[in-house]
């Protein structure tokens, strides 16, 4: 018999049923107070330290009061806090205890352009989301525009679809049941969070209203029973849910995973400092201008490093080097080794010949997008093809350009969807 698998972080503690009463209740808030309490100890010894104590006890008390209180005034909306919502720009709401103001703080971090953009790179990083990120560009951009209506009808089914490519019986979001979304340590796994919105996106109607319907009711909508969704709110619930459920996958990797070794207080500073300051270069950065061989010469081009990574992915191609191409390629390794992994890619790659490419032109999007132009001659023939990069780590987090973590690699990932492909301009 082999060697018994040990036990993964959810299985050593699992979630209680319905949820964590407070997100105080989370093992990750649980593990926070635990170490603030030893950090007291340490004030005895080190009084210069208590100023930085009573700074953690604030934060800690801060967040998951504010969490509790969040649901205590949105939770009959069926809004649920995410990763992606800015605290502080709720605070205000918060403070007011006005569910109103608060539902309006909430959506309108979703019609910032700018938030939005990194919030919808870091989705569509995502591998059982990747196949959406067209939908999911034009569904955004049919929420600036007011067609909410159109983003809602086209996220529905994206929901259930990335729900049935994470949940292990493949089961899309509207068949799934309220403890299937609660996971072990997951900020949306609060009594009123994700799972509690289950029993609204489920129900079913017999009849028809046009009475202005301001609920996610995926059954009701897609099946026509209400007519009159078309309104910020239900598409602002939309988004909302999209994210909650990258959350809920995120947990879900997470709580298979072997229990992690004890992580210092210090070194939880450390990454939280690390996070602060990554946030802080992708708010800083600033557009540089598109450039073309045509217009600014071959070495202008050459010279972005989203350009290199391209190159790089080319010749990789061009000379059957599967185990270097893999490397630029957003293909996500869960559950496979190197070997299947590269195996897979030459697969896809190995019935097309690239015989030549020229450079065409190259376009930063963003702190971690970029657009390069490429004429592909594949198999005789010559087309214009359009690489969509992005800079992420091995998992698909996603990081601002020249961060060490982190590597220029194309969503597409393969020739099918490499070759002939173009994309609209940025506006």
């Amino acid at each position: 018999m082999g060697k018994p698998k040990p036990p993964s972080r959810g299985e050593l503690d699992p979630p209680p049923e319905g949820g964590y009463p407070s997100a105080a209740d989370l093992p990750a808030f649980r593990k926070m107070k635990q170490e603030i309490a030893g950090l007291r100890l340490l004030v005895a010894f080190r009084p210069s330290m208590r100023k930085e104590l009573k700074r953690l006890e604030k934060q800690a008390a801060h967040l998951t009061d504010s969490i509790d209180r969040f649901y205590e005034l949105l939770a009959d909306r069926h809004w649920v806090f995410d990763g992606s919502l800015n605290l502080d720009r709720l605070t205000e709401a918060l403070t007011a205890g006005d569910a109103d103001q608060l539902q309006l703080a909430v959506i309108d971090q979703y019609t910032d352009p700018e938030k939005m953009k990194f919030d919808l790179l870091r989705a569509k990083a995502v591998p059982e989301l990747r196949r959406y990120s067209t939908l999911i560009d034009l569904a955004f951009d049919d929420y600036l525009n007011a067609r909410f209506y159109s983003t809602t009808l086209t996220l529905l089914p994206i929901l259930d679809q990335f729900a049935s490519a994470v949940s292990d019986d493949r089961r899309g979001l509207h068949s799934l049941e309220e403890q299937k979304l609660i996971v072990s340590n997951s900020l949306v796994a609060h009594h009123k969070g994700l799972g509690a919105t289950q029993r609204s996106f489920t129900k079913s109607f017999n009849t028809v209203s046009e009475e202005p319907l301001h609920e996610l009711h995926r059954n009701g909508i897609l099946h026509g029973n209400f007519t009159n969704f078309n309104n910020i709110i239900v598409a602002s619930k939309a988004w909302n849910r999209l994210f909650a459920l990258l959350d809920w996958r995120e947990s879900l990797i997470e709580a298979a995973r072997p229990p992690e070794k004890q992580v210092k207080l210090t070194d939880a500073l450390s990454q939280l400092a690390e996070t602060r300051a990554r946030t802080k270069v992708i708010e800083a950065w600033q557009p540089r201008p598109a450039r073309s061989v045509s217009e600014h010469g071959q070495s202008a081009v050459e010279e972005e490093p989203v350009t290199q990574a391209t190159v790089a992915l080319l010749e990789a191609w061009k000379a059957k080097n599967y185990g270097a191409l893999v490397t630029y390629l957003s293909e996500s390794s869960k559950g496979k080794t190197k070997g299947a992994l590269i195996g897979e890619v030459r697969k896809r790659f190995a019935e097309s010949t690239l015989d030549h490419f020229a450079l065409v032109s190259v376009e930063m999007r963003g702190a971690a997008a970029g657009h390069v132009v490429v004429d592909l001659t594949v198999d005789g023939t010559t087309q214009r093809s359009e690489f969509r990069m992005l800079y992420t780590d091995e998992l698909g987090h996603v990081y601002p350009e020249g961060d060490p973590k982190g590597t220029w690699r194309s969503i597409a990932t393969g020739p099918a969807a490499i070759v002939g492909r173009t994309w609209p301009a940025k506006e």
